[in-house]
């Protein structure tokens, strides 16, 4: 019989009815695996939304002031109580403010796992520097600041109340460490085979990502910017996603670009379908890994990815087609795309690396052995 474990995090990426993004999907999949451990206890909270924090979040000095833990310490305290639970998982790194609350009330008899998405500090990194010409003026001047607070936060909640960081990528398990978390486990990212009915149609390319994301909208606009000047005529690259007013602007710029939306299901497997190849522009380490990466796998589609793009996914045979760069991105596309028998075959390797990718199951004895049990 299992033992119960808490998972705190935020009511938005426990809910069904939201739209799916990379960190609800993430939050699943933390889900999925801790239950082949656990009996779980869900635990929603939701963000304290007063003047105070629409003028941090404005401002840019929202760092680790996303939730009011106070609000909830008795009920958290009941249920931890009640339900004799010996361990408490914490969702995405701004839930590391309850650690505090729990550790003042039980000491070390709970250990606290943080459920990292990946290296805030190093998102808001590239969001400040890389990106800083779309930031308002107010928030360059307080974004160095905000860098160094948001580092120190970090430091300051592994060092004082966290027992150990889950993560989901080897880059990320020297990170972790480098701020101090006591013990760090890297959980692979695992697929679950959907394939889907594929007709895939020559020169058809797409992607799938959310635009206002700085990592996806750079890496899509990057890689039009090379196929612009390949003058191809053959090239359709349809994308799906949203906002819709960068989703137009794209396809406006560029001749050769679709602009499809954002779909729901249903009509996001009809319009993939006829793909050739799904894109995975990632160039350079944003926080966490890419969810797009597992959805392409478990349909069976054949990809171009980068090797950061791939990072946090194992397998032991196969390939996806590597493009590190935009240039060589644009070529495979504009080579591949239109060479059936290149797209068959590297649809071929991705069943081999579905097949022999790592289970929940195994990664379950792992976090076992992490956990202590």
């Amino acid at each position: 019989m299992f033992h119960k474990a808490l998972f705190i995090s935020n009511n938005n990426f426990l809910n069904d009815s939201v739209k799916e993004g990379g960190v609800r999907v993430c939050t699943q999949e933390y889900l999925a695996l801790i239950k082949k451990v656990y009996n779980v206890v869900l635990f929603p909270v939701d963000y304290e939304i007063t003047l105070i924090y629409r003028l941090r979040v404005k401002v840019g000095l929202n760092i680790y002031h996303d939730y009011n833990p106070r609000k909830y310490v008795y009920d958290i305290i009941s249920i931890i109580k009640e339900n004799n639970i010996k361990v408490v998982f914490l969702n995405l790194g701004n839930t590391s403010t309850f650690s505090k609350i729990i550790k003042d009330a039980f000491g070390d008899s709970i250990q606290i796992i943080l459920c990292s998405h990946g290296n805030e500090s190093g998102d808001f990194l590239h969001d400040i520097t890389r990106f800083s010409n779309v930031m308002p003026w107010y928030n360059k001047l307080l974004s160095s600041y905000s860098m160094g607070n948001m580092l120190k936060k970090e430091v300051f909640f592994r060092h004082n109340y966290i027992d150990g960081v889950l993560t989901v990528s080897n880059v990320e398990v020297s990170l972790e460490k480098w701020l101090g978390a006591k013990k760090v486990m890297m959980v692979f990212r695992t697929i679950t085979p959907d394939p889907i009915e594929w007709n895939p149609k020559s020169g058809c390319v797409g992607f799938i990502g959310d635009l206002s994301h700085s990592p996806n909208r750079h890496g899509i606009t990057e890689v039009c910017e090379v196929i612009t000047k390949l003058n191809s005529d053959n090239i359709d690259l349809r994308i799906v996603g949203s906002p819709q007013e960068i989703g137009n602007m794209l396809a406006d710029k560029y001749s050769f670009v679709t602009y499809v939306g954002y779909l729901d299901q249903s009509k996001l497997l009809s319009e993939v379908s006829n793909w050739s190849f799904f894109l995975n522009p990632v160039f350079y380490y944003s926080r966490g890994v890419s969810t797009k990466f597992a959805k392409a796998l478990s349909w069976g589609l054949p990809i171009i990815t980068t090797t950061i793009g791939y990072r946090g996914y194992d397998w032991k045979e196969g390939n996806p087609i590597i493009a590190n760069n935009p240039a060589e991105m644009a070529k495979v596309i504009n080579d591949g795309a239109l060479n059936m028998d290149m797209v068959y075959q590297a649809s071929n390797e991705i069943k081999k690396m579905v097949a022999t990718s790592p289970t929940l199951d195994m990664i379950g004895i792992e976090l076992k052995s992490f956990i202590g049990l």
